[in-house]
């Protein structure tokens, strides 16, 4: 499926009105991970809108997918809180809440850190070149406002990391608050602030690459704390 992008009037920014060509989750053969990737992508895109009402059938139909992958897919998505399972009513797609989203990055600024100290401690040559590449290009995705390009980018370098940090525990703990962090970028708009955020991702990744567990804890704190200043802006914009 080809990317549509739009133009911002007034500027250069980019925004991908569909990321199809790149996946949410890692690759998996399984149709309930191909269902769960499908529905990941559209709910975090804002395709699924927040607080819409869905159903197996309708998504099954929309996917062409039997309804017991469909099912499963929901169910994990429930765990991840990106959907709401109500009883007697139906499936909800979870509100976008800027207050939730400070509660969800305290817990990634420490899950975060142990990650990437982790990952500066045990990455492989092979893989902090790979970390190194990734900085350049994050860099470039800010320097052009590239918002689907930075998202390429955001996705493989956090799979890099759980791969680095040899820890699938901490990956399975942290991959759901990264759907639903990338969620409330996009539907906040957070592109206004694309260069800051992939440098700040950028510093990270080089700070991996020479393996040096400080730097790369110390920017990790620093990406965190600009996420939060977002978070906080889309709390004072939008209070209730």
């Amino acid at each position: 499926m080809a990317k549509k992008r739009k133009t911002i009037k007034g500027g250069r920014l980019r925004h991908a009105e569909n990321l199809g060509d790149f996946p949410i989750a890692p690759a998996d053969d399984s149709l309930a991970d191909q269902a769960y990737k499908e529905l990941e992508r559209q709910i975090v895109t804002a395709q699924i809108k927040p607080g819409s009402w869905v159903t197996e059938i309708a998504l099954s139909e929309q996917l062409g997918f039997s309804r017991t992958p469909v099912r499963q897919a929901l169910q994990r998505l429930a765990r991840a809180r990106l959907v709401e399972i109500v009883p007697r009513r139906g499936l909800r797609i979870t509100e976008v809440n800027a207050r939730d989203q400070l509660l969800l990055l305290e817990f990634r600024r420490e899950a975060e850190r142990y990650l990437v100290g982790r990952a500066a401690d045990w990455a492989n040559d092979q893989q902090r070149a790979r970390f190194e590449a990734l900085a350049a290009e994050m860099e470039q995705a800010g320097i052009s406002s590239d918002v689907a390009e930075h998202y390429r980018v955001d996705l493989e370098y956090k799979l890099l990391l759980v791969e680095a940090a040899q820890n699938e525990y901490a990956g399975d703990a942290v991959a759901p608050m990264w759907a639903l962090s990338r969620r409330f970028a996009w539907v906040t708009r957070f592109e206004r602030d694309i260069q800051r955020i992939s440098s700040l991702t950028a510093k990270i990744m080089s700070a991996i690459a020479k393996g040096d567990r400080q730097l790369a804890r110390a920017a990790n704190d620093a990406y965190i704390d600009g996420l939060v200043s977002l978070a906080r802006a889309s709390l004072e914009l939008h209070p209730t």
